[in-house]
């Protein structure tokens, strides 16, 4: 999540060394809040990252620290506050991450033009496919029927990705008919709405991408292996890396976070879907994709 004032500061908001690291090393000036006394997550955090910009607060006290963000911003006129929710929420409650998007709520005023957000998952996989950049087979579909009619054309396994009435991105695996005669039920009786993405099902080793862009550089914060995934070497590393920063190049993405899942198989690293956190948490489905690959769970959003 970013607020934008002016360029190149930011404030990082309780952020894993990763991020920390990336952000100092593409040049920008960087801001930390952390928690109070000292712990193992600010050992490790970058010797390049000078200590008065190290700020304590207690995640505990929402005031506290909405009253640091919003007085760190406007004392050192920075551009960017961010925050990767999955960084944020270890060992805390939901108090945190309210106060932070408060914070930036108050402060959007200020911005300009909103930051272009990633597009939808049928948007996301078209420009996949037509730059052949992580391609996958996949089909578009207008009703419910159609959907069914080009999962059996494949054959099954398929997932298929519809939006529901909020606006809400699904993605459900389909491995027989009787679970594509579930689908079709359960689309007509959510009432989900057309288009419908038909694709194959992507099997291989997942691993969740975090990344931070900042006027359209992308910083690759963390690589996380998820179930049974082993942990890549340098070269797989780069890979997912130039993959990943190639969809946000072809999306446009200029400012925000992003989570992107990418299964690592037979056929190189492939993007299963990528959203922004603090659009999935808000519930704004307009970026909002979750995929399934081999081991992921059946329905999810």
């Amino acid at each position: 999540m970013i607020i934008r004032q002016t360029a190149e500061r930011v404030l990082l908001v309780r952020p894993g060394p990763g991020l920390v690291s990336a952000a100092i090393v593409a040049g920008l000036d960087v801001w930390v809040v952390s928690d109070p006394g000292p712990h193992p997550p600010d050992a490790r955090l970058p010797a390049e990252l000078p200590p008065q910009r190290l700020l304590r607060v207690d995640f505990d006290d929402t005031a506290a620290l909405r009253a640091l963000l919003t007085d760190t911003v406007l004392e050192h006129g920075i551009g960017q506050v961010l925050y990767l929710a999955s960084d944020l929420e270890k060992g805390l409650g939901s108090g945190a991450a309210e106060a932070a998007e408060k914070v930036l709520r108050e402060l959007s005023a200020n911005r300009g033009k909103p930051a272009r957000g990633l597009p939808d998952a049928v948007t996301i996989r078209r420009i996949l496919n037509e730059s052949r950049t992580s391609a996958v087979r996949a089909h578009e579909a207008l009703t419910v029927t159609e959907a069914c009619s080009l999962a059996e054309g494949f054959p099954l396994p398929v997932v298929i990705k519809s939006a529901d009435g909020s606006g809400c991105w699904w993605t459900v695996p389909v491995h027989d008919r009787p679970a594509l005669d579930r689908w079709a039920e359960q689309a007509v009786a959510t009432r989900h709405s057309a288009p419908y993405l038909v694709e194959e099902l992507l099997t291989g080793a997942k691993f969740r991408v975090e990344t931070l862009t900042v006027d359209g550089m992308h910083l690759v914060a963390d690589i996380a292996p998820e179930g049974t995934a082993e942990p890549l070497h340098d070269a797989q590393q780069a890979g997912i890396r130039a993959t990943v920063r190639a969809l946000l190049d072809l999306a446009g993405y200029e400012s925000g976070t992003t989570r992107t899942d990418v299964l690592v198989g037979a056929r190189g690293s492939r993007i299963a879907a990528a959203r922004e956190p603090d659009r999935e948490r808000a519930g704004n489905g307009g970026s909002l994709s979750t995929a399934t690959g081999g081991n992921e769970r059946g329905t999810d959003r």
